[in-house]
């Protein structure tokens, strides 16, 4: 597993690509974050399956970690 931490706030957009037959892990440690279209709040964790690329926006004050799993 890979792990990638990131803070973004405002304006702020990034993106991480996953490798075929990859999947994704992303915890909200702190505020808010929308990624592929969900919005996510502190706490919020979801699983990414079947995407080929990540893209987060949107961000107020966000801590959130990235976890790219096998």
């Amino acid at each position: 597993a890979l792990v990638y931490a990131a803070l973004l706030d405002g304006q702020d957009a990034v993106s991480h690509r996953l490798a075929p037959g990859r999947r994704a892990y992303v915890h909200v440690a702190r505020g808010a974050v929308t990624v592929n279209g969900i919005e996510l709040k502190v706490g919020d964790g979801v699983k990414i399956n079947g995407e080929n690329e990540l893209r987060f926006s949107g961000a107020k004050d966000a801590e959130l970690l990235l976890f790219d799993l096998p």
